[in-house]
């Protein structure tokens, strides 16, 4: 898995990296997919939030994936990912705020490295149609994360 990353990381990424494969593999995502990973400021993380999920407030991590099928989820939706006109399988992006990461690391008092790493497991997950607005959502998504974590 390919994973581009733009902004200005808070932290190595190589257990963020890590993260993100071990939250995917378990459900065949392609080893040459692609996956953008972004790290932005409180203002811009705000904005998208904003402008995409109409809460205007920083948050934590946000992902832009492939319109799925209703109600596809981890290997169902890895099978309904689409190839662009070029073969190339882009899976989405994952926007984390570097800001509010650290403030959540120091506020459950772990690493920062530890937090991004979640975050980015968490965001890799919504790609594949996992979603977190429900309490039983919200439970499997901790569950998977941390398994991600512990794999990784």
């Amino acid at each position: 898995m390919r994973i581009q990353v733009s902004g200005h990381p808070p932290c190595d990424l190589a257990p963020v990296r890590r993260a993100v494969q071990a939250a995917l593999r378990p459900y065949g995502v392609p080893a040459g997919a692609r996956i953008g990973l972004a790290f932005v400021d409180d203002v811009v993380m705000k904005e998208l939030n904003s402008r995409h999920r109409n809460m205007p407030r920083t948050t934590d991590v946000l992902s832009f994936g492939q319109g799925l099928p209703p109600g596809a989820k981890g290997e169902t939706a890895a099978k309904a990912l689409v190839r662009d006109v070029d073969g190339e399988l882009e899976v989405g992006d994952i926007v984390i705020s570097g800001a509010q990461a650290a403030r959540q690391a120091r506020r459950r008092r772990h690493p920062l490295a530890r937090e991004v790493a979640f975050l980015a497991a968490h965001g890799a997950l919504h790609l594949l149609g996992f979603e977190d607005a429900t309490r039983t959502g919200y439970r499997e998504m901790v569950r998977l994360g941390m398994a991600a974590l512990q794999r990784a």
